[in-house]
């Protein structure tokens, strides 16, 4: 047992293989009750000592075909919409002002929490002397629409509050875990990296980091009217299904039908299309162009091969173009008839393409750095490309994920994920990378391979 003091009150975590772990810590009161469909609201005191030794409840949210894909053991965890708890890992020693490294978790906004084996940085500390925090945030329809359509006493972007609540919960107290406040690092994939850009608009937000990790994953906005339209939507689904839209007694398995309902009523897109999402509004006031932090962006070699994964599980080319289409991406039917087709214009065009865009502000800061995923093992079943998701593997450590999918030569793989984390780690500590920055003149990524 480890025992933090912290101004709120003490914490108890645990201590295992010189690692101090502390689990489900309420960073924010719990979104239930007069607080459901509202933004969350920061939680500064607890009862003391607070016992953060076991994970809590996760996000409500759908089944998770591609946790149980990415995990070595199959586990399963309690669903509440009382979900707002974060985890820290550490070094059990007495070095002081560590990196800290907050990491948020993709899954289009449906899908995700921070307890999921993937996203345990036990690796990541072991190796390196930083702080990781993993933390839960509302999904779906609970975190992504526009509750102020139903009732005006309601809130927009609560999934991006609850965010906001953790940056300031992590620069309040990381200090009495050894973790440096004024160092705290940003690393997100997928919708987590898309998350990032959201909060790296808000100046509420920007003084609670200081530098970003950006990994596949270049956030659009849905506009004020694109977020009307879709809780209108989501009301009329609800008068159909259930002969009402009162919105306060829906339970949350409920809520989880009606957002199955609305994805049936869109037609299928692999999850390409993020039907909840971040919305557009006047806190998002500092131009993405305008920022000046430190930045690594990282895409894989095959992303949209998680997507489309043969033939068999291609979209239609029709539907295909329809879902392009919501990204301002505009393909011809008789372009993407097959699932190379299909796979390659996600890869370049829903990813790589505006991840160079969003760079390419940047290039007169020297201060982003753009890399490539490429590890893959050709003709292995599980591992034949570098698709969406499978860095993270690397990222983390998670060699017992490969080996869970007969992956039986890991010495490759071992020193890549090392030196991943090397780098993570550096550019924690630093806010700079071992190779050239991205530029007019240097637009070439680092591959790690």
């Amino acid at each position: 047992m480890v025992i933090v003091k912290t101004a709120g009150g003490a914490i108890e975590g645990t201590t295992s293989d010189g690692i101090d772990c502390f689990l489900g810590i309420p960073y924010a009161h719990a979104p239930i009750g007069s607080m459901r469909f509202k933004h969350a609201q920061l939680k500064t005191s607890w009862s003391s000592p607070y016992q953060a030794m076991r994970v809590q409840a996760i996000p409500p949210q759908p089944q998770n075909k591609l946790e149980t894909f990415f995990s070595s053991t199959p586990r399963s965890f309690v669903q509440d919409e009382d979900c707002l708890y974060l985890n820290i890992w550490r070094q059990a020693n007495d070095n002081y002002l560590k990196p800290v490294i907050i990491y948020f978790y993709g899954g289009g906004f449906i899908n995700g929490h921070g307890t999921a084996e993937l996203y345990t940085p036990e690796h990541i500390v072991e190796q390196e002397d930083v702080i990781v925090v993993t933390f839960n945030y509302r999904l779906g329809a609970l975190g992504y629409l526009d509750w102020s359509y139903f009732n005006a006493n309601y809130d927009k972007n609560n999934g991006l509050s609850d965010q906001l609540a953790a940056l300031k919960w992590v620069h309040t107290f990381i200090d009495s875990f050894g973790g440096d406040p004024n160092n705290v690092t940003l690393m997100g994939q997928s919708a987590g990296s898309m998350s990032i850009m959201a909060l790296m608009q808000m100046p509420l937000a920007v003084t609670y980091f200081k530098q970003v990790i950006l990994l596949s994953g270049t956030l659009k906005l849905d506009s004020a009217d694109v977020g009307t339209t879709k809780a209108r939507h989501f009301k009329q689904l609800m008068e159909q299904r259930y002969g009402h839209h009162d919105i306060t007694l829906l339970h949350s398995s409920q809520l989880l039908q009606l957002m199955d309902d609305d994805e049936q009523a869109r037609g299928k897109s692999k999850g390409l299309e993020l039907i909840y999402a971040p919305i557009a509004t006047s806190d998002m006031s500092l131009p993405l162009q305008n920022n000046r932090k430190p930045m690594l962006v990282c895409t894989t070699h095959d992303e949209g091969d998680i997507y489309i994964t043969g033939e068999e599980h291609k979209l239609t080319p029709r539907r295909f173009t329809e879902v392009m289409a919501l990204y301002d991406i505009y393909v011809k039917p008789h372009d993407v008839q097959s699932a190379v087709q299909q796979s390659q214009i996600i890869t370049y065009s829903y990813f790589l393409a505006p991840a160079l865009h969003f760079l390419k502000h940047f290039s007169t800061t020297n201060q982003a750095w753009l890399a490539r995923f490429d590890w893959c093992i050709p003709l292995h079943h599980d591992y034949g490309s570098a698709y969406h998701i499978l860095d993270v593997i690397f990222w983390f450590g998670k060699m017992d994920i490969l080996a869970a999918h007969q992956v039986s030569q890991l010495t490759h793989a071992r020193r890549l994920s090392r030196q991943m984390i090397r780098d993570l780690a550096q550019f924690a500590r630093t806010g700079t990378c071992h190779w050239q920055p991205y530029s007019a003149t240097h637009q070439q990524p680092y591959v790690y391979k």
